[in-house]
């Protein structure tokens, strides 16, 4: 029964270091024949990390910048903001994306957004949701030390500056769990997607017989607001609603 186990042991262990192993070799690959111009090369190697079942920042800044020597735009535009997820802050990739969308068909102007909102999004872009809670929750676990600190002790000083320490690490601890809990509310009420088709029309209901009330191009990003069967009610960045068929666009 021990041998058993440990051959079980072993096989997950040497699958997952040969796993590891093969996507360091595929980004090394990657990055090497980007370097030397042959960028559709490049995305084969990048995207066997992906179908390994790897996902990093480098990993979707790379396919971007690959895609984008090719004027793939949709593509470069759809891994980096796959990028952007993962690490919403980083200049270069932000950069790289703005050089992306400079080449869209479709200009649209984003409508004003109230200030406050926009501060609150850009603090807690800082951290992805899951560093947000961890540090929170951390805080939150020497607030509780602090308190009981402050509970039990009989000297007038130490206990006032506990209870100035627990009150300090209390508001921390809800200030990051709160920016932990808001970027989770942000991911799942705003779902985002892709244009790939060369032009979409969006119509006023789910079907091919209504209205047609715009149309945008490829690489334009949208927002999922509902759907029905086969067809997606998406808002576009001016707040425009329309329907589209689902196949035309992928989720980022």
């Amino acid at each position: 029964m021990m041998k058993k186990i440990i051959v079980i042991v072993y096989s997950i262990f040497s699958t997952l270091v040969f796993s590891q192993t093969n996507s360091t070799e595929y980004f090394n690959n990657g990055v090497e024949l980007y370097n030397n111009g042959k960028y559709e090369e490049a995305i084969v190697q990048f995207k066997s990390i992906i179908e390994n079942g790897e996902h990093s920042e480098a990993l979707y800044f790379n396919l971007g910048n690959s895609f984008y020597k090719i004027n793939d735009i949709a593509n470069s535009i759809y891994f980096y903001e796959k990028a952007l997820m993962l690490k919403p802050k980083d200049r270069d990739i932000l950069n790289n994306l703005a050089y992306s969308q400079n080449m869209l068909i479709d200009k649209i102007d984003k409508l004003p957004t109230n200030q406050v909102s926009d501060f609150l999004n850009y603090i807690s872009k800082i951290l992805n949701m899951q560093q947000w809670l961890i540090t929170g929750l951390v805080l939150w676990y020497i607030f509780l030390g602090t308190f009981l600190l402050y509970f039990f002790n009989t000297k007038t000083i130490s206990k006032k500056n506990y209870f100035t320490f627990s009150a300090i690490f209390f508001s921390l601890s809800i200030f990051f769990i709160f920016n932990g809990i808001n970027r989770f509310e942000n991911k799942k009420n705003t779902i985002s997607a892709i244009i790939f088709e060369n032009k979409i029309d969006f119509r006023a209901e789910p079907n091919f017989r209504s209205e047609i009330l715009f149309e945008l191009h490829e690489g334009t990003k949208l927002y999922i607001l509902s759907e029905s069967n086969t067809w997606l009610n998406i808002k576009a960045p001016n707040n425009e609603i329309g329907w589209i068929e689902k196949s035309s666009l992928s989720e980022i």
